[in-house]
């Protein structure tokens, strides 16, 4: 797959799942099982390292022009080393399936994706952390629906997001992408008759052999692997919404970072659109698509086919590409990101008349109950001004002096986001989630 997408997006991702180096760990995979065979007895130690040493004699571009000749890419593989080690070349992949070679590239490839993504991912939640420690008493408004709520912190919102991710790396980090299997056709290990073979190989390429398996590992662990990259990816367009959301011209309370000759609109130069967070939300919708191919490729039949195959080609590198790309451009967007102070004390403002709602019930609550207080306030949502309004209700008044209703509606209070806030920093920090 080539596209002008395909550069733009391109991490170090890509190379974990070039071509190149995919053939540098099928030939990594057939030169350590020689050299198992060899200490196992199978075969002499002499072909075990005429096998190992021919390794590097292979080239892609040979590889290639064999696989157009017989339309099995392995197989290519296999042929090609063949070529280059010599009479040692009938002993290559003896035992083996092709699935043994490639699962186990694939798990290689898998875990080294997911330790970049995890490495970045740390990254961001540091950073997230930061954020929340230096804004954890700045006061903003919530919102709900799109509507004024009541008052938090900058840094409750920081926070929030930080515990997110925090649930999304223990999630992918429980996947067993070491899983892998050297057990034949069907997985009964009637090629060779013996399980040491397997044990040997897998703990050299630092794998864990599945429990059991068909020709194939179980295509659970793949979708497990694509859905936590989807939840990373969903948690992160949850992120570049609020960002997005609070750089509305009417809101204005953050904003992305603007390079002074960037543009922002071809039409109208006075833009500022948040088009990084806008990009984040567009290419999440890939990584959270693949998901539904991995998991149709689950259902495979009897002991294996191969139509999952030609769509993990595809699926997890770009999931796992995608996914890094777009912490990557969170990581830039929060180190720039520009708080707005001024304007979230001017909406928290606004909006105090109306947010102070749940603060009033309460004290209703304590006179009349819950349901009658609640029905008294609601009633005044359709007046031009709520607060003028229930400053007018007379049985509301009755209650609550008309004073200590004036306080209520002109004090800040934000509960105890700041103390959520200090815990939730401290579980990070201490790596207790």
């Amino acid at each position: 797959m080539s596209s002008e997408a395909s550069n733009r997006y391109k991490t170090v991702i890509a190379n974990v799942f070039s071509a190149e180096n995919k053939l540098k760990l099928q030939l990594k995979i057939e030169s350590s099982l020689a050299q198992v065979q060899a200490e196992l007895k199978i075969i002499s130690q002499e072909d075990a390292d005429a096998i190992s040493n021919a390794v590097d004699k292979v080239q892609l571009t040979r590889v290639q022009e064999i696989e157009e000749e017989i339309h099995h890419d392995l197989m290519a593989m296999v042929k090609s080393l063949a070529e280059e080690a010599g009479e040692a070349g009938e002993k290559i992949h003896y035992g083996a399936t092709s699935t043994d070679i490639q699962d186990s590239v694939l798990a290689l490839q898998m875990t080294r994706g997911r330790t970049l993504i995890l490495q970045k991912l740390s990254e961001l939640m540091d950073l997230l952390a930061e954020k929340a420690e230096n804004n954890k008493n700045v006061a903003c408004i919530g919102r709900t629906h799109g509507q004024f709520a009541v008052p938090t912190t900058v840094g409750f919102k920081f926070a929030n997001f930080l515990f997110e991710f925090m649930l999304t790396e223990k999630m992918i980090k429980l996947v067993p992408l070491d899983l892998a299997k050297f057990s034949g056709a069907v997985g009964n290990y009637a090629s060779l008759g013996r399980m040491d073979v397997e044990t040997k190989l897998l703990d050299q390429l630092n794998l864990s052999p599945c429990l059991i398996s068909t020709q194939v590992v179980s295509r659970v662990v793949h979708s497990q692997f694509l859905m936590g990259l989807a939840l990373i990816a969903g948690v992160l367009e949850r992120l570049s919404k609020e960002i997005r959301n609070l750089q509305r011209s009417e809101i204005g309370e953050w904003l992305e970072p603007f390079a002074s000759r960037q543009v922002g609109s071809s039409a109208m130069p006075h833009k500022r659109n948040p088009h990084k967070s806008e990009r984040i939300s567009g290419l999440a919708r890939i990584i959270r698509a693949n998901v539904q191919v991995g998991l149709e490729n689950v259902a495979l039949e009897h002991e294996r086919d191969i139509t999952h195959s030609s769509a993990e080609r595809i699926i997890i590198p770009e999931s796992a590409n995608l996914t890094y790309y777009i912490l990557d451009s969170m990581c830039k967007l929060i180190s720039g990101l520009q708080i707005n102070e001024r304007r979230i004390t001017n909406n928290l403002m606004q909006a105090l008349s109306n947010a102070q709602s749940e603060q009033i019930l309460s004290r209703l609550t304590e006179v009349i109950g819950r349901q009658k207080g609640h029905e008294l306030l609601t009633k005044h949502v359709i007046a031009d001004e709520y607060k003028i309004s229930v400053l007018k209700d007379q049985e509301i008044i009755r209650i609550i002096p008309i004073e200590e209703l004036e306080k209520i509606f002109s004090t800040v209070e934000v509960g105890l986001a700041t103390q959520k806030v200090e815990m939730v920093i401290q579980a990070y920090k201490g790596g207790e989630y």
